[in-house]
């Protein structure tokens, strides 16, 4: 096992699969919180490698163990072969770890095509034919619902020896996903589209300390004032006409920058205001439409369309990435993957926030996710079900092991780890991941999930009759996705 760096082990001592405070108290306990070596107490890695995860000895006489997967997300399945690439070389050592252990052999089915929707029908129509392609599937979770709706996949909580309490499942989303006694899609560590894809603060630190932001802002953060009111009065006044030229362009200097499409959709997340919640009986029910989300809606659009110091390219949505990595930005929102690629080579400084809080009355700090991360699903035709599980269960155990904890390492390395004020920070945001029903069930909502983007991007506060357009075919699909559920809870 490669030895990983101290910053890292820093951060991992909260991450713990970001599962919420009960699951990292189950890992500690479990690993020995408070054995002590010759060289001093167990690092982080070492108390996860201790974890049993409790499963059978099991030969499978080099069975294929088949994963069916998309071509963009082959970074959690499969590596072919060592490349001396610190992520690729995870991927592959803990595939061979299960190899070895279970006498299978990992197979990828891949559906080359780039759109979540292909791969999806790709996977109903396997299951249609019966013609047992695969026995774990991993779809993008916003094309998803309609394999839950239609009864393609079988219960999680029914699987022999999946615990969805261990800490290599992510329950911050599972239990978003469940109804009644039924989970059809699950995410664990081997989803690691969960890490990727989650939206961050992205601020650069060389740039801040011109404007004396540096000795503020990680006291604000830790002090739980990190607002939007704060935020907003941060990036207002900053701008510079970098060539003179007297036209706002993306080659001068703003206080935030940021794409007017996915990265909205995080707000009613990073606000805490749910698109579904759950009422007295555990039910789903539709409860975005409030007085809070008019405000979030209207206060957004000033930021984004009516603030000086923000600079929102209209049609080019990768722009703003490129912004803040070439130092045109103080601030921007994107997702971690950025961290791993773009900012790699990044000249400046920069740490990566939490968002901000509505107000100091939020009790924490909260993102979300882009809603193509991987859900984890059994096909109904499955034959093999205590194969499939033991696999599937020592998949999200390794992963959380070491595969998980690598990608840390390897964001660690770069621009932002300098400081342990950096490292404090990406914990803050990673304890507050927050997920939402709807996102599984996008279409079959009408996209409830996705208003609040669709009407700050077309610079309209008229949250209200947007939602009226939407909400009868909403709460019309919320019904039969209710009846789905109990339709095929003996699966």
């Amino acid at each position: 096992m490669k030895r990983i760096s101290a910053l890292a082990l820093a951060l991992l001592m909260l991450l713990a699969s970001c599962g919420g405070a009960e699951n990292e108290t189950t890992a500690d306990t479990a690993a020995g919180e408070e054995t002590i070596t010759e060289t001093g107490p167990l690092t982080e890695m070492e108390k996860r490698a201790l974890i049993k995860d409790d499963l059978p000895d099991k030969d499978y006489g080099g069975m294929q163990f088949r994963i069916s997967t998309k071509n963009g997300t082959m970074y959690e399945i499969d590596a072919e072969e060592l490349t001396g690439d610190m992520l690729n070389d995870a991927l592959y050592d803990r595939n061979l770890r299960i190899e070895e252990r279970f006498n299978v052999e990992i197979v990828p089915i891949i559906t080359m095509e780039g759109d979540g929707q292909t791969h999806v029908n790709n996977v109903k129509n396997s299951i249609i034919a019966a013609d047992d392609a695969f026995e774990l599937a991993a779809t993008y979770v916003f094309t998803s619902g309609s394999i839950v709706t239609g009864g393609y996949y079988l219960n999680w909580l029914n699987m022999p020896y999946n615990d969805l309490s261990k800490p290599w499942w992510l329950d911050g989303i599972n239990d978003n996903m469940q109804v009644g006694d039924a989970i059809y899609v699950a995410v664990g560590d081997t989803c690691l589209t969960t890490l990727t894809l989650t939206f961050g603060v992205f601020y650069n630190r060389t740039r801040g300390e011109d404007y004396g932001y540096n000795e503020t802002i990680y006291q604000t953060i830790r002090d739980g004032e990190w607002t939007l009111d704060v935020f907003e009065s941060m990036v207002k006044d900053v701008y510079e006409d970098t060539n003179g030229d007297g036209v706002r362009d993306a080659t001068d200097f703003y206080g935030f920058t940021a794409e007017h499409a996915t990265n909205l959709d995080v707000y009613p997340f990073a606000f805490d205001m749910p698109i579904f919640s759950r009422n007295t009986d555990g039910i789903p029910e539709l409860v975005i439409n409030t007085e809070k989300t008019i405000s979030a809606v209207e206060r957004i659009n000033h930021l984004y369309w009516e603030t000086t110091g923000t600079y929102v390219p209209e049609g080019d949505y990768w722009l703003p990435i490129t912004m803040f990595r070439d130092g045109y930005a103080l601030f921007t929102t994107t997702y971690l993957k950025n961290a791993f690629d773009t900012y790699r080579e990044m000249e400046d400084d920069y740490s990566i926030l939490p968002y901000p809080k509505w107000d100091e009355n939020q009790e924490k700090y909260l993102t979300g996710a882009m809603d193509n991360y991987s859900v984890l699903g059994v096909p109904i035709t499955a034959s093999d079900l205590e194969m499939i599980s033991i696999i599937t269960e020592s998949l999200n155990v390794e992963s959380y092991k070491t595969l998980y904890p690598t990608y840390y390492e390897q964001a660690l390395q770069n621009k932002y780890s300098r400081d342990e004020e950096s490292i404090e920070m990406i914990n803050l945001l990673m304890e507050g991941r927050n997920f939402d029903f709807s996102t599984l069930f996008s279409t079959e909502t009408n996209y409830v999930y996705t208003l609040f983007r669709e009407v700050v991007s077309s610079k309209s506060t008229d949250f209200a009759s947007r939602y009226a357009g939407k909400e009868k075919q909403s709460l019309n699909g919320l019904a039969k996705i209710l009846e789905a559920y109990e339709k095929n809870a003996a699966n």
